[in-house]
């Protein structure tokens, strides 16, 4: 669920169905797609297990930490085996034209149809009431 930092309010939801999901997003910098891999613990926090992206420079890992592996693969660098738990984490909806998706299943959908740009939200995983699900917009209908 996203959660406007401002209000506090529920902003969007996302079913999930399946545990793992991922956040693309384009580096402000390098302009290349990153994709992080998450999967939803039964404690309501997730996991982190794998970092997908096409450029070392700034604000990129260059090496896999430990415990973690570093592989390269078709021009794209990837950290695999990551266990990094986060109960939570901001995202700012950039206001430039950048990409920004949730992928479940191997679909994607665009964040920026329905949070607004310019904002922070808090993304956790959480059990929603119907009642809770009628005050936010399904990002799964788009």
């Amino acid at each position: 669920m996203f959660i406007n930092n401002e209000t506090e309010n529920l902003t969007a939801y996302s079913l999930l169905t399946q545990p793992r999901f991922q956040i693309k997003y384009t580096h402000s910098i390098h302009l290349s797609d990153v994709i992080e891999t998450f999967i939803a613990l039964p404690d309501n926090t997730m996991k982190l297990t794998e970092l997908e992206y096409e450029d070392f420079n700034i604000g990129m890992p260059s090496n896999a930490g430990e415990g973690e592996v570093f592989v390269e693969k078709d021009g794209k660098y990837f950290i695999k085996n990551m266990d990094r738990r986060l109960p939570e984490f901001s995202i700012l909806i950039g206001d430039v034209d950048a990409g920004l998706s949730l992928i479940k299943k191997g679909k994607e959908y665009d964040l920026k149809k329905t949070l607004v740009r310019g904002k922070t939200y808090t993304f956790r995983i959480q059990r929603l009431s119907f009642f809770q699900q009628l005050k936010g917009v399904n990002i799964d209908d788009q």
